[in-house]
């Protein structure tokens, strides 16, 4: 042992860049971090009066295959460039602190270009650093089996770094990526659909609960973290909407958002929202965006959109919902991928809490939804059956086989109507004081279908033995056994065949009795 020196081969660069993560557009989400940390440093030093003040600007270019992400923070001192970005995984953040702290996300850029470079200027200094990593180079040497050399050596044959003036007070970081070798990178829409779920940005203006998730939240001392943010030039926001689309047609709306939150030992663990539609229908994922309650972390997502689908109990429970899961704890750390917390006590407990929320509050919600929904249905479909018979009624267009058709269609779809305003009515009841209960009632509606309604339905036509003994006399055992052939010719042959025979059967006992 005394002999042997651990070496970091050269495969560890690809593990930390391409390797790292599910989807290439996490360089943004990285980078965003980053120049999230350095605005709030910006702040703490006064450099900038308010995080208002601090931006972040990303310009694409798919001509040129570029990209160029820019904050007006902090910057870096001069002396500390190399430090910062010649080394890897030594960061000086606070991991209680900072969103980014593993000294990791930098090199994300690697992996979707040709040429990384950083720029930078500390506010104070006339000095700009550059720091140029050659990432074709990278790849050659990665991709050749015959070059044996270490990640640390590596890297100072890919990078180069020199100095320039720059104007007095100049304060900024700036991450070029030139030759960029993915085209999603490139797809302003893509991008901006992205970070619109997954950056750290305002609810637009156009939301109607912004600010009653902003009160709910002041109540409970969560802070969002957020940050203006540019794609060429046009500012993000949250994508959250007030309206639900398929086949870019309106079919639902958002009425309300509810909220939940955990504690241990009087510290709270994670905070959230969620939206209550109107139908709570599930949600067509392609044109809806803002779909799925998502987890963040000081305001940024964690994992992809459907991470929390495992907590709920059906799969499908995420897609009934829009809403935040905050983790609010410091003891919450995101792992190296981002796609959820260390392993602890804490995600544990997290973890356990959470799924116990869904299974308990949303499973049963939008189950109950459901069968309002259902029960909403037979009514709708009791009242056009009535409607149309009276229509058709109306217009002299009822014969004796369409009339028998409707009525004993109308006795079957009036009986679930009566069995659907009961379900209506213990809906409504359990969620009795709350918004929910608005949705359920709908009063007004549920009166189209009442008493009055059911009893004026047209009378059956009805085949009977009755008829017969208007022409005849029967005895009673006659009576019976032709009661009799009449039902079992009922429940046998459908309705139109079952008229025609009986009316057969009707005037060959007129003619013989």
């Amino acid at each position: 042992m005394d002999n042997f020196k651990p070496q970091i081969g050269k495969n560890i660069i690809e593990n930390l860049t391409i390797g790292m993560y599910d989807d290439p557009r996490f360089v943004y989400r990285e980078y965003i971090q980053n120049a999230a940390d350095q605005i709030d440093l910006s702040l703490r030093k006064s450099i900038i009066a308010s995080r208002d003040e601090g931006s972040i600007y990303i310009q694409t270019d798919s001509n040129k295959r570029s990209i160029i992400i820019e904050d007006n923070a902090t910057g870096i001192e001069a002396k500390k460039v190399l430090q910062l970005l010649g080394n890897i995984a030594q960061s000086t953040k606070n991991r209680n602190i900072d969103k980014g702290f593993r000294g990791i996300g930098r090199l994300g850029g690697l992996g979707y270009c040709e040429k990384l470079t950083f720029e930078t200027s500390f506010f104070g200094e006339s000095i700009k650093s550059i720091m140029i990593w050659d990432a074709k180079q990278l790849r050659n040497i990665i991709n050749d089996s015959t070059i044996q050399i270490e990640a640390a050596e590596l890297i100072s044959v890919i990078t180069d770094y020199n100095k320039e003036n720059e104007e007095l007070n100049s304060h900024y970081f700036r991450v070029t990526m030139e030759g960029v070798t993915n085209d999603t990178l490139l797809d302003v829409k893509k991008v901006s659909e992205y970070l619109s779920m997954v950056a750290p940005l305002p609810f637009s203006s156009s939301f109607r609960f912004k600010s009653k998730i902003y009160k709910e939240a002041k109540l409970n001392n969560v802070l969002f973290d957020e940050y203006k943010i540019y794609v060429n030039h046009d500012q993000l926001f949250k994508s959250y909407i007030n309206s639900i689309y398929r086949d870019k047609k309106i079919i639902d709306e958002i009425i309300d958002v509810e909220f939940f939150k955990e504690y241990k030992d009087e510290q709270l663990i994670y905070w959230g929202w969620y939206g209550i539609s109107k139908n709570m229908q599930q949600i067509p994922e392609d044109e809806n965006k803002e779909i799925f309650i998502r987890l963040r972390k000081s305001n940024i997502q964690i994992g992809l959109d459907k991470r929390l689908d495992r907590y709920h109990r059906e799969e499908v429970g995420n897609r009934y919902f829009i809403g935040e899961v905050h983790a609010i704890s410091s003891e919450l750390i995101p792992n190296a991928r981002r796609d959820f917390f260390i392993d602890n006590e804490y995600s544990d407990f997290f973890e356990k809490k959470l799924r116990q929320f869904f299974h308990t509050t949303l499973y049963p919600l939008y189950y109950d939804f459901s069968k309002k929904n259902s029960a909403f249905k037979e009514i709708q479909e009791a009242k056009k059956l009535i409607e149309e018979y009276s229509k058709k009624e109306e217009n002299g267009l009822l014969n004796k086989i369409d009339g028998n058709e409707l009525v004993l269609e109308i006795e079957k779809k009036q009986k679930k109507a009566e069995k659907a305003k009961n379900t209506l009515s213990r809906l409504s009841n359990k969620y009795k004081g709350q918004s929910l209960s608005l949705i359920i009632e709908e009063s007004e509606y549920l009166d189209n279908i009442d008493k009055t309604i059911i009893s004026e339905k047209p009378p059956t036509i009805n085949y009977t033995v009755e008829k017969i003994s208007k022409y005849s006399k029967l005895t009673n055992n006659e009576e019976l056994l032709i009661q009799r052939i009449y039902q079992v010719i009922k429940n046998v042959l459908t309705i139109e065949l079952s008229i025609n025979l009986i009316d057969k059967i009707d005037k060959e006992l007129k003619s013989n009795y």
